[in-house]
């Protein structure tokens, strides 16, 4: 018994493949939907994870600038020296800064808080003040800090004015 394994042949068309104006507007539509449609997404997920807002409003900022330059004046003229630490003690972070007037002697009575700011969410930000030790010594344990780069910034007032700021840029070990 015989097999016949030969597969059967279609027909060609009659006509062959031609690509016609509709076609290439179709194509280059159909396209473009698909890039406007990625970027549509692309630019919602970017709004909604960081909306880009810095501040809350830009007029007070900018209002506050001038004051701030006399303030950052009137500390270089102060000549105080300033050291701050950071260190690890398990998973808290231990902050310690010891200030100095250009005499060399202790500043001591001040208001000291440390701020360690997280460059990419401000919702990993944490915040204490700086208790005195010893006469110009300031310590603060800042619980449960995980491993990075911080911005440490320390600000430190006398009675209502702000008398020394400091902003460093930190590493944290795990």
């Amino acid at each position: 018994m015989p097999v016949d394994l030969t597969a059967q042949v279609r027909p060609r068309s009659a006509q062959p493949f031609r690509l016609s104006g509709r076609m290439v507007a179709g194509a280059l539509i159909g396209f473009f939907l698909v890039v406007a449609g990625v970027n549509a997404v692309m630019m919602t997920i970017a709004i909604t994870t960081m909306p880009g807002v810095d501040v809350k409003s830009a007029y007070e900022t900018s209002q506050r600038f001038n004051g701030e330059i006399a303030r950052m004046q009137a500390q270089e003229q102060r000549g105080w020296q300033a050291s701050a630490q950071i260190r690890r003690s398990g998973a808290d972070a231990v902050v310690t800064l010891s200030l100095r007037d250009n005499a060399g002697a202790p500043v001591i009575g001040l208001l000291v808080e440390a701020r360690l700011e997280h460059p990419a969410a401000r919702r990993e930000d944490h915040a204490a003040p700086l208790n005195e030790g010893s006469a110009g010594d300031y310590t603060a344990t800042i619980p449960e800090v995980h491993g990075g780069r911080w911005t440490l910034a320390v600000q430190a007032a006398r009675g209502t004015e702000t008398v020394f700021v400091s902003r460093s840029r930190v590493v944290l070990k795990d």
